[in-house]
């Protein structure tokens, strides 16, 4: 009964490891999207400043054709 106690113990212990080892896997991985998620942040800012863009020269087209 002791041996299969400390048996348990051992795999549990090893189960640890692997937790704390894909943790550390995780936290690099955030640590390496953080500056792709900035500059997505400044492609959509850009993407929002063109659309704007985009319905100025539209409604100056419309008032052109208007004319």
């Amino acid at each position: 009964m002791a041996h299969a106690t400390v048996r348990n113990q051992q795999k549990i212990i090893s189960s640890n490891r692997t937790i704390i080892a894909n943790q550390n896997k995780i936290l690099h991985n955030q640590q390496r999207l953080r500056p792709i998620v900035g500059n997505q942040m400044k492609i959509i800012r850009n993407q929002k400043a063109i659309l704007k863009n985009q319905k100025k020269i539209i409604a100056d087209l419309s008032k052109f054709v208007r004319k």
